[in-house]
């Protein structure tokens, strides 16, 4: 026998019969049949306590948690800060418009946005006509909505912001103006 083998048995040898590897850790995994002293799990109210092994409570819950898994819900594809803000205007609306025409305006506004070009709320401007003042409520609208559904995240257009604190400062389109801003400022979009 050549000294190689001698020192390769010697070697296996030592790993086999005392389970332990080069740095001295155990190669045999520990036994994690321990048992605990107690467990206790509250969930909505309810207390349950488990007393047993690792494994034995493992066990226990996966099997728990199979049984109370139920389908999630069906996700709406409009985003959540859509539809109340889009109820609030129409509501903010009525009174200078009309029922009608507000919604109207908001069906509009929302199109724009879900095409990404707001050239096309252009035609509303006719709701105005002659009337000044409800041309500048339409462009406070307009540039509130603009500003809450992505304005507020480029710093460098200042435009819109600029326009909605000029409209604050308007006797007649002030009210809305403020009303929106106080809106904006609740959802922390504006400061």
């Amino acid at each position: 026998m050549t000294v190689g083998r001698v020192a390769q048995a010697r070697w296996c040898g030592s790993v086999l019969a005392w389970h332990h590897s080069f740095n001295g850790a155990p190669l045999t995994p520990p036994t994690t049949n321990k048992t605990m002293q107690t467990v206790t799990i509250t969930n909505n109210g309810s207390t349950v306590t488990l007393n047993g092994s690792y494994t034995e409570i493992a066990n226990f819950l996966l099997g728990l948690s199979e049984v109370t898994t139920q389908p999630a819900p069906v996700a709406n594809n409009e985003p959540a800060e859509l539809a109340p803000f889009n109820a609030f205007l129409t509501v903010e609306l009525t009174p200078y418009f009309g029922a009608s025409a507000a919604s109207m305006i908001v069906t509009k506004l929302k199109r724009c946005r879900a095409i990404g070009d707001f050239r096309y709320f252009i035609p509303v401007y006719k709701l105005a006509k002659d009337d000044l003042q409800k041309r500048q409520l339409l462009k406070v609208v307009s540039a509130s909505y603009r500003y809450k559904f992505g304005g507020h995240r480029n710093p460098e257009q200042y435009s819109l912001r600029s326009e909605i604190k000029y409209a604050k400062a308007c006797d007649e389109c002030g009210k809305l103006a403020q009303v929106l801003v106080n809106r904006l400022i609740a959802e922390g979009l504006w400061k």
